[in-house]
């Protein structure tokens, strides 16, 4: 990412989340740098600050804690062995529970977060479905693809890294459609893929729904016109979550869904 676009994405977060209307929980993907982890510790330091005012103002006793990484109320949960485990999702889970030390909000920032354990992240799930007040969970993740689809729908997904154009057109296989697909191999794909579970193809729907719109917002960031040919597959992938929900055939709701993706990213 270059350093510009670097700058609007990171201001556009303060501003987010000075005005205090935000998620209980994010996933942001990108490269685990210092860049990135930068902007996640400027946005937990802005949760904790205790300032009135601008936040964070640096010199609150919660901002000098935080900057001397003392901060009782922020925790990082990193990899162990490679991995985040079970004992130590559990006992996050359970200090979630208790009141903040100092600040109004307790921040947990989990590095690697695509390092979660498959029973680590289903003991994580109730609690991140319905977390205690002033709980906020930060999370940044190079490949969010291996994450559960039951944790990725609980979380507002932030793209940090970018996309690549070649890279845009998911299916629900989590794999990627590119450019000079056939429809036919497509349709045979919605073949396979309508039977799966109604409600995990939801969600799976939701989370393409979530990276076209992330891409979105980055290229108006770079300051490019809005895009209508993304605008329409965001708005088509909608109506498929609406007819989901309808009961609508699958083969037929998912054939349709891939068709306007293919006339607006083969071009």
């Amino acid at each position: 990412m270059n350093e510009e676009l670097y700058k609007k994405r990171r201001a556009v977060l303060q501003k987010v989340f000075r005005a205090g209307k935000i998620s209980h929980a994010y996933l942001f993907v990108g490269k685990v740098n210092r860049e990135n982890e930068d902007t996640i510790m400027l946005l937990a330091q802005i949760l904790l600050c205790l300032s009135a005012e601008e936040r964070p103002c640096g010199s609150c006793r919660s901002c000098l804690l935080f900057s001397s990484k003392n901060h009782p109320d922020f925790r990082v949960i990193e990899s162990d062995g490679g991995r985040i485990k079970l004992a130590e999702v559990r006992e996050i889970c359970y200090d979630t529970s208790l009141n903040p030390y100092l600040s109004p909000s307790k921040v947990y920032y989990f590095k690697n977060f695509d390092s979660l354990t498959e029973v680590a992240a289903n003991a994580f799930l109730k609690t991140l479905e319905e977390p205690p007040p002033s709980v906020y969970f930060l999370a940044l993740a190079e490949n969010d693809g291996v994450i559960l689809p039951t944790i990725r729908s609980r979380m507002h997904r932030v793209n940090l890294g970018g996309f690549e154009r070649e890279n845009l057109i998911p299916p629900l296989n989590s794999n990627y459609l590119l450019k000079g697909e056939s429809l036919f191999s497509l349709f045979k794909e919605a073949e396979t893929l309508s039977n799966k579970d109604r409600n995990q193809f939801e969600l799976e729907l939701r989370e393409i729904q979530e990276q076209y719109r992330s891409l979105l917002v980055s290229e108006v960031l770079q300051g490019q016109p809005v895009n209508k040919g993304l605008v329409r597959v965001i708005a088509a992938v909608q109506r498929a979550r609406e007819y989901v929900a309808a009961n609508l055939n699958l083969r037929l709701l998912l054939e349709d869904l891939y068709l306007t993706i293919y006339e607006e990213f083969s071009k």
